[in-house]
């Protein structure tokens, strides 16, 4: 059984694991970048396989920091190497994460307005026995939110 092994390897399934044996019933909401799911999403196979009760909500803006739109995108295809032409840490657009979901069992919704957000959220909420990954498409070009704090911002050098 799962309760017996040393899950070092991952600690958020850890904590998942100690909060469930502890709260029988509560589910887990786990909210996370497209970039960060990028690094963790074939967790999803053990979120399944174990049946944790969790609900991923992936905040999708097709790259790490900012992204591209599909129209540009499209575009920026049409330029010979593509290799050299695509920055980095733009990520494919509209890549439907929840189907990663769905291959294992679970439920997948891809979502663009705050209404489907909204009935997304309360389906996977009122559905206690699947797991839910809810991908949540937001503006690519947006920027972060500016910072207030003198020690988040302030550089030490």
């Amino acid at each position: 059984p799962l309760e017996q092994w040393e899950l070092v390897w991952d600690l958020p399934l850890q904590l998942l694991w100690w909060l469930r044996r502890r709260s029988p019933g509560q589910r887990v909401i786990c909210v996370e970048g497209d970039s960060a799911f990028g690094f963790s999403g074939m967790e999803v196979e053990t979120i399944c396989r174990y049946n944790l009760p969790i609900i991923i909500l992936v905040v999708n803006n097709n790259g790490i920091y900012q992204g591209f739109d599909a129209d540009t995108w499209g575009k920026i295809l049409n330029f010979q190497g593509t290799a050299t032409t695509i920055p980095p840490m733009c990520l494919l657009p509209n890549s439907h994460y929840e189907q990663v979901m769905t291959a294992f069992g679970g439920k997948g919704y891809f979502v663009q307005t705050p209404e489907e957000l909204q009935d997304s959220l309360r389906q996977a909420l009122k559905d206690t026995c699947k797991l839910c990954l809810i991908n949540i498409m937001i503006e690519p070009q947006s920027t972060r939110k500016a910072q207030d704090f003198h020690w988040l911002t302030r550089s030490n050098i």
